[in-house]
């Protein structure tokens, strides 16, 4: 728990009492923040090129509850009222990732599951996650129904029911830790992802990264945002072009 190793340049005590004051004071606010837990002094760092638009995000019950994360999750547990809020430092937007990454090395925080600014490198299972997945078995039923859906037949109504209710009861049976779910989130967006480049239109600056999740990490919204600003051929924020790569 480093928690004493910098000075932030705002802090809020109690996030849910200041909510108002922590989305007014860093509208449109380029920098590194910091949640720290009142009760285990566990912490996450993050950036954001909007600060508003991040913070506000972690105000957003369906949103934390869609996505889990081990800082979503203690938010939801514990309240915002039992975390403190740091503002770590402002910086040019560029310097976002380089700042970041610093400080993840510095503070070592608790809820950060990737120990990479801005990539899916450095995670992997546990020993523990890696035993329980190979113990895992699929009843010959619910194999027999995927077994028809990927072998082009048509799945009607009744069977889609049978498969659902398989689905949730081997889930049910055999549930994935959170650091399986986080791997499996990953693996999926490197699979299905969309390569992107996002142009600075004031700096001529352009960053590629492997899908639009990641893109959208970095600019501050949502994958759909950056998959209609494609679309649309819209500016983020008034300052970045999206293309796919």
């Amino acid at each position: 728990m480093n928690i004493e190793l910098v000075t932030p340049v705002k802090s809020y005590k109690n996030s849910e009492e200041m909510k108002l004051e922590i989305l007014k004071n860093n509208n449109g606010k380029s920098g590194i923040y910091r949640w720290v837990n009142h009760l285990n002094g566990n912490s996450y760092v993050g950036s954001a090129i909007n600060l508003d638009i991040r913070l506000r995000s972690y105000y957003n019950i369906k949103e934390l509850k869609r996505n889990s994360r081990p800082i979503k999750d203690a938010l939801l547990k514990y309240g915002h009222g039992n975390f403190t809020l740091e503002i770590l430092e402002y910086c040019p937007i560029k310097s976002n990732m380089e700042r970041e990454q610093f400080y993840i090395d510095l503070l070592i925080p608790e809820y950060n599951i990737l120990r990479n600014a801005y990539s899916v490198l450095g995670y992997k299972h546990t020993q523990e996650t890696i035993d329980k997945l190979k113990e895992k078995i699929i009843s010959p039923e619910h194999k027999k129904i995927i077994s028809s859906i990927h072998t082009g037949k048509v799945v009607n109504e009744d069977t889609r029911k049978k498969l659902a209710a398989a689905t949730a009861e081997y889930r049910k049976r055999n549930p994935f830790s959170e650091e399986a779910l986080a791997n499996l989130r990953v693996k999926t967006i490197l699979r299905e992802g969309v390569a992107v480049s996002v142009l600075n239109i004031e700096t001529n600056e352009i960053k590629s990264f492997t899908n639009q999740t990641e893109a959208g990490a970095f600019l501050g919204i949502s994958r759909q945002a950056v998959y209609n600003a494609i679309k649309r051929g819209s500016t983020v924020n008034g300052v970045y072009t999206i293309k796919k790569a």
